[in-house]
């Protein structure tokens, strides 16, 4: 077993620098390859999780994102225009179900030819309509993920994961269940909060997390005053960032994002993929800490509040 396991390590290292070599190469050719993001749709969701490591636990009725299709296929359009290539796509909310042109986003990038694969992940509390299964039917390069959380203690509305699955299994649309148990438990993230920390001790921060959880979001929901900022959307380093942008503007984040609007924009692309320091990554706790790790998708009826102060430790 010992030297099965050694084989299969040795296998992924060889793997992984042969994808470094290849990618360097293109990027040596003038080419730009985005790995990965989250496409973000909407901040709504079935669930008030209070651990949520994207802030939906954070938003209020009043200041909910929902991009539109003609907005967030907008943004899209620039980044396919300034890109060779995107290995994958995770679409999320909020709880992704809930966007009303669900089929629509997906007919957009079953299209895309620079895309390699992109999948849904959604909480299993809803059905896809049927509009939206005849798209994920007609693509070949789709997958659906269904998040478990029958461990949690207290939800407060019922999960549909076996009536899920049903649905996908009669129209031949490939999922994957990330299955927990009772003994299931997320990593803590802590309260989010501006933590006035140091240039040098954010890029600390930033540079113990190392999360590849690019974001994109649309222009809808962007503060007033503030629409020329990203007229056409912006990439973001992490759902969290994106989220702190509809929940205090994008002016305290200048920098941290890719505005789409770039007469530039594949050369930001390089930029932004290359630095270190980001704004947003003073609301985070301290990364470098060894994790705590809690009861999964607790849910909470509150509404938490984001502070400006290092009061909250």
């Amino acid at each position: 077993m010992y030297l099965i396991r050694k084989l299969q390590k040795h296998h992924e290292n060889t793997a992984l620098k042969l994808l470094h070599f290849y990618f360097s190469l293109r990027f040596k050719l003038g080419k730009v390859d985005i790995p990965y993001f989250e496409l973000v749709l909407t901040t709504k969701c079935t669930l008030r999780c209070e651990s949520c490591n994207n802030l939906m636990q954070y938003f209020h009725p009043k200041n909910q994102y929902t991009c539109t299709i003609e907005g967030i296929t907008q943004a899209l359009d620039k980044l396919f225009t300034a890109i060779d290539s995107i290995q994958s796509i995770r679409i999320i909310g909020g709880e992704p179900l809930l966007f009303k042109d669900l089929d629509k986003i997906i007919t957009y990038l079953g299209k895309q030819e620079k895309l390699l694969c992109f999948n849904i992940v959604t909480n299993g509390t809803l059905l896809f309509r049927q509009e939206a299964l005849h798209a994920l039917n007609a693509c070949l390069n789709v997958e659906v993920h269904i998040s478990d959380y029958s461990a949690s203690a207290n939800l407060k509305i019922p999960l549909k994961r076996e009536a899920l699955i049903n649905q996908l299994n009669t129209h031949n649309i490939p999922y994957y269940v990330l299955w927990t148990n009772n003994n299931s438990s997320w990593w803590d993230p802590g309260r989010i909060y501006k933590r006035n920390r140091t240039k040098e001790e954010i890029i600390c921060n930033f540079k113990a997390c190392m999360m590849p959880c690019v974001s994109l979001m649309s222009n809808e929901g962007i503060t007033s005053g503030e629409k020329n900022i990203a007229p056409s959307g912006a990439l973001f380093v992490c759902p969290i960032a994106s989220s702190l942008s509809r929940l205090r503007g994008l002016k305290e984040f200048e920098g941290d994002f890719i505005n789409l609007s770039d007469s530039n924009l594949k050369t930001r692309i390089i930029e932004f993929y290359a630095q270190s320091f980001f704004q947003a990554c003073d609301y985070c706790h301290d990364m470098w800490l060894e994790k705590k790790y809690i009861p999964i998708a607790l849910q909470t009826d509150k509404i938490l509040e984001i502070q400006n102060t290092t009061l909250c430790k």
